[in-house]
């Protein structure tokens, strides 16, 4: 994917602060400053939305997706955001990447053949034929393997709550990420080396998950040596980074009245079907 040379990031606000003329802090940074850098603390939800409304309105040319996780994880000083089949878990069997791929393959396949031969005919299912990201899709969102997507949402609330989720330590952090604007369910974007999927566009509607999480995948584009390891750092959604924030998790002030975490088993719906059918395959 092609990278984002330079943007009004969470650095910008910072200097703000230090009552510069506007020249010098509102002036568009370098990607490699944003990746090097440490997030901008936060100490509650208002003051994030107030921040991502600035970043928003001095980035006009993108549309802004959200992350949330519980760390800014750093590979050689730089923030890495890598879609989970590049990455490397110490406690995981060590497959080689192309092995990765050949399992990708394999559960793609016995998707749609569940789906097939399902006796329940759900809506949405013959998308899966026509598109392999969708197939990538819902085995990505219902954690059945690793895929070349990264989950993104366009909710900042859906976000922070993911940075709580199965957090222990002090603190979550926020990725703010710029994308192409897109019209379509499926963003294939040629100039920008892009491909994002709107969940609630492409999944069957019986699936819940999408629907409480107002979920997006986005991955390299086209879906060319995607198994070579040379490749990886071009797969690396660090390259889209705007800004990163650090939330707190002990602090009952981060949410302030009338917001709140929401809920795990409303991210992770149980009962939602697509996700019994998913499970299958694990």
């Amino acid at each position: 994917m092609k990278i984002i040379s330079s943007s009004f990031s969470h650095i910008n606000l910072l200097k703000r602060t230090e009552k510069l003329a506007v020249k010098d802090w509102a002036k568009a940074l370098p990607l490699d400053d944003i990746l090097k850098s440490d997030p901008k603390k936060i100490a509650t939800y208002d003051d994030l939305v107030k921040d991502v409304a600035q970043i928003l309105h001095r980035n006009r040319n993108l549309t802004l997706y959200y992350r949330g996780q519980s760390n800014d994880y750093k590979s050689e000083g730089k923030t890495t955001i890598l879609p989970s089949i590049y990455r490397k878990k110490e406690d995981e069997k060590k497959l080689m990447l192309k092995e990765r791929f050949e399992l990708l393959n394999e559960k793609v396949i016995g998707l749609k053949k569940i789906f097939r031969e399902s006796p329940i005919k759900y809506a949405g299912t013959n998308l899966l034929n026509k598109y392999e990201e969708i197939s990538w899709s819902l085995l990505q969102h219902y954690e059945i393997c690793q895929t070349p997507l990264l989950d993104l949402t366009h909710s900042l609330h859906v976000a922070c709550s993911f940075a709580f989720d199965k957090n222990q330590g002090n603190t979550g952090v926020i990725y703010v990420l710029g994308m192409p604007w897109q019209m379509d369910a499926i963003g294939y974007n040629t100039f920008e080396e892009l491909v994002n999927i709107r969940l609630l566009s492409v999944c069957p509607p019986k699936a819940q998950r999408p629907f409480f999480q107002e979920g997006y995948l986005a991955g390299h584009f086209p879906n060319y040596q995607l198994d070579n390891p040379k490749k990886v750092d071009q797969f690396d959604f660090a390259r889209r980074l705007i800004a990163k924030f650090e939330i707190p998790m002990k602090s009952d002030k981060f949410w302030g009245v009338g917001f709140g975490r929401i809920p795990e088993s409303k991210l992770y719906q149980k009962m939602d079907p697509i996700k019994m059918i998913c499970e299958q395959l694990k």
